[in-house]
């Protein structure tokens, strides 16, 4: 259900990578809360074992030799194993790596019948990032340790991860419990992915490719393609099951949204990987790919709901530049609920003291007061008239712009004063990222208040 967005460099206004997901739930899951790990899981003793450390799925594995730190935004839900980090979501690490995972991806039954996932405590987008940010040096060398425990472990879903850092983009996909293939994004194009494999027509010995041993000779022995062509080859096609309309169509209006002057019909079995945009990107254009709404309304008779709805968990695009200094390159827009109604934050990576608003706290089920803040006002919002959807959504948008205008001659900003005192320009990010936290915590509590007392019969449901 998920939708991801990968964009290369040279695709970007700002000379970033940019990696970009909605996280959607069929049903109502945990709330997300923000963390930031200054050593990884396996520095506690309780999981680790005898030189073995069990991740929070049960899979077990040596310690391994790095631990760096990173950020992450787990679910606040206390898991059945609460000494464990699990569903992180995504994450930078200290060396700038981030880490975002998608959703999984259905298999074919011949592929699953030739090498079946595993039933339980596996490689899976639950622990991938819990699993790669403590120890990944880059992009590459992230990919290249995921698919090194997929081989050696097995995966017990078919899943993908984007991977990135400040120079280059990575998308993995995992076919089997054994078999993967990693494609990087090229710096002047973006890749999106949305609820079905897409790796296709690729050269399994080209440059941007990276696979598991033998995957040719596994999909020729078993007959997984009538004609595979190492050329041209079809991962997706081989190991995936055609996507359903709805996820045809995310794709396609992604598309047509990023790269208008291409011609392509709606609900084709398949559309390019990668894709040149028209213009180079800002985050605002991927804020409104992610918001999906005005789009959706050209697809007349659309199968589903626009790229966002009700039920999407968060929101995030990360935002990595190599010209800032190593502690402020990445920059994540984070919503917390919804971002039909909720406003994307600037979030700075050095952001390491996590204030109130966004910690997990005593109430995992209640989420962060950030968390509570947004999604009651968007709930009260939605029940109200279209009209006062519409008029949280606007004061949003207004509110993403002047971030995004604050974003450009801060940047400058911080350059001065990193090269003057580093640590003040960390100090400063900390700061900037905490106000805007408490500033729209604050306004989304004063718009809410301003409903209900315009509509008091309604105070008691929202």
């Amino acid at each position: 259900m998920c939708i991801n967005i990968a964009i290369g460099r040279e695709a970007s206004t700002d000379n970033q990578i940019m990696v970009c997901r909605n996280e959607d739930s069929r049903g109502h899951r945990w709330n997300r809360y923000f963390a930031y790990r200054s050593e990884p899981e396996y520095a506690s003793p309780l999981v680790v074992h005898e030189g073995i450390w069990t991740l929070g799925n049960g899979l077990g594995m040596p310690l391994p030799a790095n631990g760096f730190a990173y950020s992450a935004m787990p679910d606040a839900q206390p898991h059945r194993a609460a000494r464990c980090h699990l569903h992180e979501g995504r994450g930078i690490n200290e060396n700038n790596v981030a880490v975002s995972t998608t959703n999984a991806r259905r298999l074919n039954p011949q592929a699953m019948a030739a090498d079946p996932l595993l039933a339980e405590a596996g490689i899976e987008e639950a622990v991938i990032p819990t699993l790669l940010l403590p120890q990944a040096l880059s992009a590459r060398h992230g990919v290249e340790l995921l698919g090194h425990y997929i081989e050696r472990y097995g995966a017990s879903e078919a899943c993908g991860a984007i991977l990135a850092d400040a120079s280059e983009a990575w998308y993995l996909e995992i076919g089997s419990a054994h078999h993967w293939i990693a494609v990087r994004i090229p710096a002047d194009s973006y890749l999106v992915a949305a609820g079905t494999m897409r790796v296709h027509d690729v050269d399994l010995d080209g440059a941007g490719v990276l696979h598991s041993r033998g995957l040719f000779e596994f999909v020729a022995e078993h007959r997984l393609l009538a004609d595979p062509d190492r050329r041209r080859f079809d991962f997706a096609g081989a190991f995936g099951v055609p996507g359903s309309p709805h996820d045809a169509e995310r794709i396609w209006l992604t598309q047509k949204h990023l790269s208008s002057s291409r011609r392509q019909g709606p609900r084709q079995p398949r559309y390019p990987l990668f894709l040149k945009p028209d213009g180079r990107l800002c985050v605002t254009d991927v804020m409104t790919v992610l918001r999906g709404t005005s789009m959706w309304r050209v697809f007349e008779g659309g199968t589903g709901r626009p790229s966002a709805h009700d039920r999407t968990e968060a929101s995030h695009i990360v935002c990595l530049s190599a010209d800032m200094p190593t502690e402020l390159r990445g920059l994540i827009w984070q919503t917390l609920g919804s971002p039909l109604g909720t406003p994307y934050l600037p979030l700075y990576h050095a952001m390491q003291d996590i204030p109130r608003e966004l910690d997990r706290g005593s109430d995992p089920q209640g989420g962060p007061p950030a968390y509570r803040a947004f999604r009651s006002l968007l709930a009260l919002a939605g029940s109200e008239t279209p009209g006062a959807l519409s008029a949280l959504q606007a004061m949003w948008h207004a509110q993403e712009q002047e971030f995004v205008f604050q974003q450009h001659h801060l940047k400058q900003m911080l350059l001065s004063m990193y090269l003057q005192s580093p640590p003040s320009a960390l100090a400063f990010a900390q700061h900037y990222s905490t106000g805007c936290i408490l500033q729209m915590v604050e306004k989304a509590h004063r718009e809410r208040q301003r409903l209900m007392a315009d509509h008091p019969d309604r105070a008691g449901n929202a």
